[in-house]
């Protein structure tokens, strides 16, 4: 059997039918990277669902949050930027904005040559911020929530594909048919021959069914895979699955072939809250015991900063909402937490000049993940035992 997967499309159905972007790392890493000498950023995080939209109550949101910023910037020039930046904004809510969705994203800067938009399924609390830099951390927080989950739901003879991501689901544009003959009528040994060809058929199928499934994966980076169905189908399309992909099988979920969509992404979407909360507990347990053992794990805010900076990172905890203000080298990058009795007028690490910044956490965020490390919000009931064991934590790759 031969597909082209190039034919082959992700079609948003019913409630998704919003352009909803599948993000990744590569996608943002290009807006981590960015930094002006000055504030020349307008990050927008704004909630476009239908009755937000209704009574142009977006656009007052946003002129409200851009009156506060325009009362603390003093300086003419700064000043117009911001109302450079937010006018394109708000023209790009009245005259390109298509339709009601979740949540839009703006990253708009004339000093940078920069204008992204994202459509996001996610639901992120509505902010305007003026930076120096995008203002990335509720994206990456959302990401970190939310894995790429192929799902297959299969049949004896037929079989679908989806994407899940960010609590939203996407059909792929074709079904899986494989011709399987009925039962045979007459009895004997020529029932037991037929049936043997019929098992034959079906196997083929769930054949089929694995490699297509293997190629979707690769190509769209499937991180976890969810196999729906039958007992027996379900299980019939695992052992067909390589042994790698076979791993990544996140769960089993009992379904129809005729499901609607919506019914098969409330199931996947209870399979994965429970898998993340279950992740979260291990992880806050595994840098808990490490730092009290003096081994690869650390906790407060100085020693995961000092971790930051020697890039020795693998997963950064931290509690979801955590903020926390200190200051940057304008040198190194290095950074340090306000918890000092007195501002520090130097870099700890390199003695180079140092500013203001509101937020750490932010900061150390984007830098663990720009070296290659992972970032774990922690949102469920572990974040306020957390809170009071360390704050903020990290697992170290050595």
């Amino acid at each position: 059997m031969t597909i082209n997967l190039d034919e082959i499309r992700v079609d948003l159905i019913g409630d998704d039918e919003r352009g909803f972007e599948f993000l990744d790392p590569e996608t943002l890493k290009p807006l981590t990277e960015l930094e002006l000498p000055t504030r020349g950023v307008l990050s927008a995080y704004l909630d476009i669902s239908p009755e937000e939209v209704a009574g142009n109550k977006v656009r007052l949101k946003l002129r409200d949050m851009a009156s506060q910023w325009l009362d603390s910037i003093e300086d003419r020039q700064e000043r117009r930027t911001f109302e450079q930046e937010l006018e394109k904004i708000e023209k790009y809510l009245i005259y390109e904005m298509s339709r009601p969705g979740r949540t839009l994203v703006i990253f708009s800067s004339e000093m940078a040559n920069l204008w992204r938009t994202f459509h996001v399924p996610a639901r992120i609390r509505t902010r305007l911020v003026w930076d120096d830099r995008p203002y990335m951390r509720p994206l990456l927080t959302v990401m970190d929530e939310y894995e790429r989950y192929g799902v297959i739901l299969a049949t004896r003879e037929e079989a679908r594909f989806f994407l899940f991501y960010m609590g939203e689901i996407a059909e792929y544009s074709f079904a899986l048919h494989d011709y399987v003959p009925g039962r045979h009528k007459q009895g004997g040994w020529a029932q037991a021959r037929f049936q043997r060809h019929i098992d034959d058929h079906a196997l083929h199928h769930f054949r089929n069914v694995a490699d297509v499934a293997v190629r979707l994966a690769e190509r769209d980076n499937w991180q976890r895979i969810v196999l729906m169905g039958t007992g027996e189908n379900v299980a019939r399309v695992r052992e067909y699955l390589p042994k790698a992909w076979q791993d990544r099988v996140a769960g089993e979920v009992p379904a129809s072939i005729t499901d609607n969509i919506n019914v098969i992404r409330d199931k996947v979407m209870t399979l994965e809250q429970e898998i993340e909360r279950k992740i979260e507990a291990e992880r806050v347990e595994r840098v808990i015991t490490a730092a009290e053992k003096g081994q690869n794990g650390v906790l407060g805010y100085a020693d995961v900063l000092q971790a930051v900076q020697q890039q020795r990172v693998d997963i950064l905890i931290v509690p979801e909402g955590l903020e926390h203000p200190g200051w940057e080298c304008t040198q190194c990058g290095g950074l340090v937490a306000d918890i000092l009795a007195k501002p520090i007028t130097e870099c700890p690490y390199c003695g180079g000049h140092v500013k203001v910044v509101e937020d750490v956490v932010d900061l150390a965020m984007q830098k663990v993940l720009d070296t290659g490390g992972i970032v774990e919000i922690l949102r469920g009931p572990i974040k306020d035992e957390f809170r009071q064991r360390g704050i903020i934590g990290a697992l170290l790759r050595y």
